[in-house]
């Protein structure tokens, strides 16, 4: 599975770095072209599920502190 995030070069690596804290061996990603691709692989169908809930949260916390 693959999720790709589109945001301005200027936060991608910002987002990069809060989203990479939560990252485990299941998790690769990457920044490139305005874009932070993150691929989910060896992940139970069961954890799917809690792994984009987690980096959906992470992303909206990190929107929220930008618009502070």
């Amino acid at each position: 599975m693959e999720i790709c995030i589109t945001i301005d070069e200027e936060h991608c690596n910002e987002l990069y770095n809060s989203l990479i804290q939560d990252n485990n061996q299941d998790i690769t990603m990457e920044c490139r072209d305005n874009k932070i691709t993150i691929k989910i692989k060896n992940a139970k169908i069961s954890s799917i599920y809690n792994l984009i809930d987690d980096i959906v949260r992470d992303y909206e916390t990190f929107k929220k502190i930008g618009e502070l």
